[in-house]
């Protein structure tokens, strides 16, 4: 799966700034929340985002 320069800038936003929400994300890239939404479920689906949540180890 290719990840673009929006997915990368996606990517980085989850990392950055974890507790936003997703009409914020879409506020902060400039995109429409439908477009943010697909491209995370995207994301999601093909493995690239594994999980959304604390890891312990």
């Amino acid at each position: 799966m290719a990840v673009d320069a929006l997915d990368t800038r996606i990517l980085r936003l989850l990392i950055e700034q974890p507790r936003t929400s997703v009409r914020e994300y879409a506020r902060i890239l400039g995109v429409a929340r439908g477009t943010l939404q697909a491209r995370l479920d995207r994301l999601e689906r093909d493995g690239v985002i594994t999980g959304t949540g604390p890891t312990l180890s």
